[in-house]
């Protein structure tokens, strides 16, 4: 019998401060639902200043208003959602008008997944998981349980999937496997659902200090920052007024200044500002992936790290659809990649009637990677198959597409911009001779431009493929390998433009559980034969796709 096996048959509530995780879900479900609803109820309100409202209504009490109906929501959320544990399966009712049953077999459970807010952590609590094989209602999270329920969940689990497989899939890892004493007492310790490593447990990576700073400077969270905070400058007339202030107050103070002076006080004021948003963006990873680590159990890949809310990602080998490897030019600079092992999930098509609340399968990702290290990954996780694939963008082994390609991306490129800079001055002013000259100047210098991006893509974009899989290069400051196997393929299309007709060109497009993976403009007869062998593998192969 498991260690701490929790009553079954029996329908339970979680902790009351899963209200917490309602609200927040509560209103990131309004947002999205409701952001252009919103947007526009804005722009009235501002135009108007608020003159719709009634009289008795004023600004204040319509938004206490929006407040606890917000929260009366995530109260009834909270009230009506149960759960139940059976012996090989878990079963959970939610919704408050529109009532959901979701019923999870635990043999068709392929990873089960943690977070902990800071308070969770403090109270003993998380939030979990449970993700599938890539079916849209069978997924859901049990928010403000016990680590103990997580613990005795994933002991079950994994006993479920030995019991239903019979042995060990053919394409999972071959690694150490955790037998069911050594799980049982894993979850009698609590050394699964804490920071403890299982005696089991191969560790592949820890992230230190110094990566907190290389993954802060080669992240874009800086780049954010600095937008959001010009938007915010320039919508909101206070910011304005504050900003505004200050730039008037230091110029005041270096217009009595030589021009040395001037110059070295601007360039130590640039070089505070710089400083002030790299010190954010090291802040920003320190919060994230603190303490990250990776680590293999059995099967399955791990990875955990968080300052103040700490999450946790458990992903199946076998649910494995897709490996990508990136860098950008600081990660250049460090000689570091941004791992990323894609599941098969719930992929939201446009136009489909999915569910609002869809919980589609987290990606398991390394933000900071050295090139052995995701080549080791790569040979695990596909095992004896693709073995001529690479994921390191630099290798020599990736073939280019055809030339023509940079003659398509140019055309993509400068068409429209070239397009709105002849049609602008027509717009504002009229034809005038006065602008020939600029207009002439625009053109040549956007189409250099764009010749330029368009070589520097094609010089990025690669591909190579052995008789198991395929690799797909490309970039243009940095650059990005997708890797996957023939046999998780779900698709496959080759389209052809005008262009590519007259060349005797394709692309092809291979659709997995994952994304889409795309090679453009390559040989018609090279895509239409790599296209009916990856679709002959897939019907051929024995081995399963999840």
């Amino acid at each position: 019998m498991l260690p701490g096996r929790p009553d079954l048959g029996v329908w339970r509530r979680t902790s009351p401060f899963a209200i917490v995780f309602f609200l927040g879900t509560t209103v990131k479900t309004i947002a999205g639902n409701y952001l252009q609803a919103a947007a526009s109820l804005g722009a009235i309100a501002y135009l108007t200043r608020f003159e719709f409202l009634p009289d008795s209504l004023s600004m204040g009490w319509a938004i206490l208003f929006v407040v606890l109906a917000i929260g009366a929501i995530a109260l009834l959320r909270y009230w009506f959602f149960r759960f139940r544990l059976e012996d090989d399966r878990i079963l959970i009712h939610q919704g408050v008008l529109k009532r959901t049953a979701l019923d999870l077999p635990f043999d068709r459970i392929q990873g089960i997944n943690v977070e902990r807010s800071l308070v969770d952590r403090i109270l003993g609590l998380v939030t979990i998981r449970l993700d599938t094989a890539g079916t849209i209602v069978a997924e859901g999270r049990l928010p403000s349980v016990s680590s103990g329920m997580a613990d005795w969940l994933r002991t079950r689990v994994d006993g479920s999937r030995r019991e239903g497989s019979g042995e060990e899939d053919s394409d999972a890892v071959k690694g150490p496997v955790i037998d069911a004493s050594t799980a049982a007492e894993a979850a009698r310790t609590g050394a699964m659902g804490s920071g403890r490593t299982a005696a089991r447990d191969q560790l592949l990576l820890r992230l230190t200090a110094a990566d907190m700073f290389r993954i802060g400077l080669a992240d874009r969270t800086a780049l954010v920052f600095a937008g959001a905070l010009a938007v915010l400058a320039e919508a909101a007339e206070p910011v304005q007024r504050l900003i505004g202030g200050a730039v008037q107050s230091v110029w005041n103070s270096l217009a009595g200044l030589g021009t040395p002076s001037q110059v070295l006080a601007v360039a130590a004021i640039v070089l505070a500002i710089v400083v002030l948003f790299v010190i954010g963006a090291v802040a920003s990873a320190l919060l994230r992936h603190h303490d990250f680590t990776l680590w293999r159990r059995g099967t399955a890949y791990r990875t955990r790290g968080g300052l103040l809310t700490q999450k946790e990602v458990v992903v199946e080998t076998a649910k494995i659809q897709q490996l990508t490897l990136s860098q950008n030019v600081v990660m250049r600079w460090f000689g570091r990649y941004r791992f990323g092992a894609l599941p098969a999930g719930a992929v939201p098509m446009q136009g489909a009637d999915t569910p609002s609340n869809l919980e589609v399968a987290q990606n398991l990702g390394v933000p900071l990677i050295e090139a052995p290290l995701a080549e080791q990954l790569r040979r695990e996780v596909f095992g004896a198959e693709g073995k001529g694939l690479t994921l390191v963008p630099s290798s020599r082994a990736f073939m280019r597409v055809s030339q023509y390609y940079v003659r398509a991306l140019m055309i993509r490129i400068a068409v429209v911009p070239i397009a709105a800079g002849a049609l602008a001055p027509l717009v504002w002013s009229g034809p005038a001779g006065a602008w020939i000259v600029p207009l002439a100047v625009w053109w040549t210098g956007w189409v250099v431009l764009s010749g330029l991006i368009a070589l520097q893509c094609w010089r990025r974009r690669g591909y190579l493929h052995d008789e198991d899989g395929l690799a797909s290069r490309r970039g243009l400051i940095g650059s990005k390998v997708d890797a996957f196997l023939f046999r998780k393929v779900q698709g496959v299309t080759v389209r052809r433009s005008p262009l590519q007709r007259r060349k005797g060109l394709a692309t092809i497009e291979v659709h997995l559980a994952s994304g889409v993976v795309t090679v453009p403009y390559i040989d018609h007869g090279a895509a239409c034969r790599l296209r009916d062998y990856i679709l002959y593998t897939v019907e051929s192969s024995r081995l399963r796709w999840h």
